[in-house]
C-alpha cells in the first residue's frame, strides 16, 4: 500500500520558489506584503507541490512601523516622529521609535532589533545609515520603506525629501537683495547629504551675482547653538574689521548661537550682522529678534511617510519606490536688515 504523502514544508515551498521561508510565511499567511513576482512564485511552487494553505485569518493585531531616527533632542527630529506618531495613531498602526546614534565610531546596538522583531513597515530617518546596505543586510525588500532627507533611485526605497538647496538659494538671494556682499557660512558636517544641499543652495546664488564663499567665511561644525557660538566668533575673531555683514546658518540652533556670540563682541542684530537660520522649528518666532529662516515641513515628511507605508499594506498603493520633493519657503522676521556700510 503506497505510503500517504506528507504535506510539503515551507523550505520544500522556498526552495522550490528560489525565495526564503520568511517569504513564503508572508505569502501562506498574508502577514505582510511581497513583491508581484515574488508572490507569483511562491503561489506557483505552492501548486507544484500541491499544498493546500488554511483560509487565512482576519487580522487582529494593528501593523506595527518601526521609525529610526538619532534621537528626539534634535527639534527636527522631534517634529517628524511627532507627525509620523500622529498619523499613525490617526490611522490605527503602532509606531515604535528606535533610536541610533549619528555620532561615528558609536556602535548601533538598537539595530539588532531587526534581527529578532518583524516589522510591517520602516522609516529612516538617519543621515549615516546607508539605506540599501541597511536593507540588505537585515533582509527587508519585502518590507515597505520610506527614507526621510535623503533622495535614493532605488526599486525598494520610497524617499520624502525637502528642497534644502532651493531653500538656502533664497535665503542667500534675499540676502544679496539688502546689499550684503560679506556673506559667512557656518555649515554642518560637510560629508552630509543635507549639508551638502544646503552649500550647493548658496554657492549656486552667490555664483549668479559674480561672487564666491570666502574661506574665511566659511565654517563648520557641531550643530547645535553651542557649535553656532564657537563657529562665528571664531568668524569674528579672524575678521577684525572686516567682519561679515550677515551669517547664513546650517539650522536655527546654530543662528542662535551665531546671535549670541554677535553680541559678546559689542555688535547687535541686525544693525550690525543679520542672522538667517534654517528649519523654521517652534521657537524661532520667539527668539531675540525673531529669527529670519527657511522652513522645512517636518511634521508633514513624518505624517507623509506613515500614509505611503499604510496605503501599501492596504493595498491603494502598490509602488513601494518613488520621490516626493517639498518646498522649503523663507520666512522673513526681525534678524535681517539692509546691509549698512563698514
Amino acid at each position: 500500500m503506497p505510503k500517504e504523502r506528507s504535506k510539503p514544508t515551507l523550505e520544500e515551498i522556498a526552495g522550490l520558489s528560489g525565495t526564503s521561508v520568511a517569504t513564503v510565511s508572508r505569502v501562506v499567511n498574508a502577514s505582510s506584503p511581497v513583491s508581484k513576482d515574488l508572490e507569483q512564485r511562491v503561489k506557483q511552487a505552492m501548486q507544484e507541490l500541491g499544498f493546500e494553505p488554511k483560509q487565512p485569518k482576519e487580522r487582529t493585531k494593528p501593523y506595527l512601523l518601526a521609525l529610526i531616527s538619532p534621537g528626539v533632542v534634535d527639534p527636527t527630529g522631534a517634529a517628524i516622529i511627532n507627525g509620523a506618531q500622529e498619523e499613525a495613531n490617526r490611522l490605527g498602526l503602532c509606531l515604535m521609535v528606535i533610536d541610533v546614534t549619528e555620532k561615528q565610531g558609536y556602535p548601533v546596538q538598537n539595530l539588532q532589533l531587526f534581527n529578532h522583531l518583524s516589522f510591517d513597515g520602516i522609516i529612516l530617518d538617519h543621515g549615516r545609515l546607508d539605506p540599501e546596505e541597511f536593507v540588505q543586510e537585515y533582509n527587508l525588500r519585502d518590507s515597505p520603506i520610506v527614507v526621510i532627507s535623503r533622495q535614493i533611485d532605488s526599486p525598494d526605497l520610497y524617499c520624502i525629501n525637502s528642497d534644502r538647496e532651493s531653500g538656502m538659494f533664497q535665503a542667500t538671494r534675499y540676502l544679496l537683495s539688502l546689499n550684503h556682499r560679506e556673506i559667512a557660512y557656518l555649515g554642518g558636517d560637510p560629508a552630509l547629504y543635507i549639508s551638502q544641499t544646503r552649500l550647493q543652495g548658496i554657492l549656486r546664488a552667490l555664483d549668479e551675482a559674480g561672487l564666491s564663499l570666502k574661506d574665511e567665511l566659511y565654517r563648520t561644525g557641531a550643530n547645535t547653538i553651542d557649535g553656532g557660538f564657537e563657529l562665528a566668533a571664531s568668524v569674528l575673531n579672524q575678521a577684525g574689521e572686516k567682519r561679515p555683514s550677515a551669517f547664513l546658518c546650517y539650522n536655527d540652533l546654530m543662528a542662535i548661537g551665531a546671535m549670541h556670540a554677535i553680541r559678546s563682541f559689542g555688535l547687535t542684530v541686525p544693525e550690525d550682522i543679520s542672522v538667517v537660520g534654517f528649519n523654521e522649528t517652534y521657537f524661532t518666532p520667539h527668539t531675540n529678534p525673531p529669527l529670519t529662516t527657511v522652513s522645512q515641513h517636518k511634521t508633514r515628511e513624518g505624517q507623509l511617510a506613515v500614509q505611503k507605508i499604510h496605503n501599501v499594506l492596504h493595498g491603494y498603493d502598490a509602488n513601494k519606490s518613488g520621490f516626493t520633493l517639498l518646498e522649503c519657503p523663507l520666512v522673513v522676521r526681525e534678524s535681517t536688515a539692509p546691509c549698512k556700510s563698514l
